[in-house]
């Protein structure tokens, strides 16, 4: 089975819809192949986002205005250009529907989808034995990992010092890119820190999605999200030491 053969079955693998051979085959491909395996991991994460993505029923006053709005419609003459004008009516009020419920979710929800995307991406990563791509306490060896897999340079430090080492790292996709996962502990809570370039300022804010706590903040050109079941305290204290710039030693290498 080749690369492309294997991206046109991913949504059929995760649907349980392969036999027996083409599963195999498939699996096989994806163990030896990181470009299909990393694939594969963004069509399930989008998956998972969606699972967890809130819904909102329109408002009944909405319905009421769209039946008014085709009533007087349906009064208008059979022929000529009432033909095309109810179609025409009927268009565009789904799309305002569609808008409106969008509009709705955005405003009215407990946080927004990215924050959920992210608890997801926390949870999945627990959940899933998927925690670390390279596991490993030294920065030397995390940060050479993701060269030639992203095209930013994460900022990979040991923060033992400061109460959280550092675990490994792994890539993820959240937010509609690739993201290095820098993991790190607090005693017993797992810490992920999902970083890529920062698209503008972003000042800091602290939130929470179903029992989890996440911080956001921009060091040095980079967008920092920080998930965990710690303390609002804790990811505080973590952000200051992510952000805090370590003495250089003269001749040492960064």
């Amino acid at each position: 089975m080749n690369c492309t053969q294997t991206r046109e079955l991913i949504g059929a693998h995760l649907d349980g819809e392969l036999d027996v051979m083409a599963s195999l085959e498939f699996k096989r491909h994806v163990e030896c192949c990181t470009a299909c395996a990393l694939a594969a991991e963004r069509v399930e994460a989008v998956r998972s986002a969606v699972a967890v993505a809130p819904y909102y029923r329109a408002p009944d006053r909405l319905g009421l205005q769209i039946r008014a709005a085709m009533g007087r419609e349906a009064g208008a003459r059979a022929g000529g250009i009432g033909r095309f004008v109810r179609p025409l009516a009927v268009a565009a009020a789904l799309v305002l529907v569609a808008t409106l419920s969008w509009r709705v979710a955005r405003s009215t929800g407990p946080s927004g989808g990215l924050e959920r995307e992210l608890v997801a991406a926390h949870v999945r990563s627990l959940q899933a034995d998927h925690l670390l791509d390279v596991p490993s306490s030294n920065q030397h060896t995390v940060k050479p990992w993701f060269n030639g897999k992203i095209d930013f340079a994460p900022d990979v430090r040991d923060l033992a010092d400061a109460g959280f080492p550092l675990q490994g790292g792994r890539l993820d996709y959240v937010d509609g890119h690739v993201a290095a996962v820098l993991v790190y502990r607090h005693k017993l809570h797992v810490i992920n820190c999902f970083v890529w370039p920062a698209e503008g300022g972003a000042s800091e804010r602290a939130t929470s999605v179903q029992g989890y706590r996440l911080l956001r903040f921009t060091d040095r050109g980079l967008m920092y999200w920080v998930v965990s079941d710690a303390s609002a305290e804790t990811l505080e204290e973590f952000g200051r030491a992510v952000r805090a710039v370590s003495p250089r030693v003269p001749g040492a290498l960064p």
